[in-house]
């Protein structure tokens, strides 16, 4: 999930747009098959990219734990 503070990426916010347009369609019942499979691949991109969004997160995460560590150790060697 993303940060609420994080200002949302333009690309994610003309994906969901785009993707609500689709919805109020599907639910007026004037939905073609086409549209309905846009939104499908829409929400698909928007998960994907979440998903990737939160792999960078843990991964970030994981590299400041690692310089931590590695700065705790160096200092408990010299000291």
């Amino acid at each position: 999930m993303s940060d609420p503070y994080e200002p949302p990426r333009p690309r994610d916010d003309a994906l969901e747009s785009e993707l609500e347009s689709l919805h109020q369609q599907e639910e007026e019942g004037h939905a073609t098959p086409k549209e309905q499979r846009r939104a499908e691949q829409l929400e698909r991109r928007l998960r994907v990219d979440e998903h990737g969004e939160e792999v960078r997160d843990r991964r970030e995460q994981d590299r400041e734990q690692d310089r931590e560590d590695s700065e705790e150790r160096h200092r408990q060697r010299h000291h």
